[in-house]
């Protein structure tokens, strides 16, 4: 598996379970305008990107790269996460809406209702015999993980692909109703709080569904959060919190 995978502990805690220097990052929209914030450890700003006319949903993180989905798009970009630019990986204008992704390290899987795969490169593959609302998507070394808004975290073996079979005792529910988003750290599935007009909360949780961190989202509305990553190669320069002003009176 290709994703950069750090040990986390599970000790639960407002300010969360990463070690010091270990970055996390998160996406929140308001109408058709949309932040990826990068976190530290301790849940604080370092910096945020924001992007007019996108509203970015589910990430994925592969090899220390972020990915994220804009549902709006719809497409998959890479994210520079030091300048903040979008580099488009998977477009397909077939797409009304996408609202997940996630990788085995071979393939991007995306969501609106069914459920297609993708090469890195972007390449069309192939859709799935599947037919469910999906609001993120997971992998976890084996099987594909999708939440959807009827707040059910449900687990799909597709090893027989492009036959999906679900694994109905391995279902359960998230946090909370509000979770928006699923990524896999190789340990923990990670999710973030849609909370209208407030902020909400970034939960790092079991399967089964017990939190083991949380920590206060920077902005409303959220739609999901992912972590850890080494910032060496990531950032050039000696990163700074970033500016924190309001999008509204209500949370900045």
């Amino acid at each position: 598996m290709l994703r950069h995978l750090i040990a986390l502990s599970a000790v639960l805690c407002s300010a969360g379970s990463l070690v010091a220097g270990e970055l996390m990052v998160y996406t929140a929209s308001q109408g058709l305008l949309s932040r990826l914030y990068v976190l530290d450890g301790d849940g604080s700003v370092v910096r945020y990107h924001e992007y007019e006319n996108y509203i970015l949903a589910d990430l994925e993180v592969l090899d220390n790269q972020v990915y994220v989905v804009d549902w709006v798009a719809p497409a998959v970009f890479r994210v520079d996460l030091e300048s903040g630019e979008l580099f488009q990986t998977v477009v397909d204008l077939s797409w009304l809406y996408l609202y997940g992704v996630a990788s085995d390290g071979t393939y991007f899987y995306v969501d609106e209702w069914d459920l297609s795969r993708y090469t890195l490169d972007g390449d069309y593959d192939s859709t799935a015999s599947f037919d469910e609302d999906v609001m993120g998507l997971a992998w976890d070394g084996a099987y594909l993980w999708t939440l959807n808004p009827a707040n059910q975290v449900r687990c799909w073996d597709i090893s027989a692909w492009p036959t999906v079979t679900e694994i109905a005792g391995n279902a359960f529910a998230p946090p909370t109703p509000e979770c928006r988003g699923l990524w896999f750290d190789g340990q923990h599935f990670w999710t973030a709080e849609s909370l209208d007009g407030s902020l909400g909360w970034i939960y790092e949780f079991e399967q089964g569904g017990t939190v083991v961190a949380q920590w206060r989202e920077p902005a409303f509305r959220g739609f999901a959060a992912a972590g850890v990553f080494d910032p060496e190669p990531i950032f050039s320069d000696n990163f700074e919190s970033g500016d924190t002003s309001a999008w509204s009176a209500v949370a900045p």
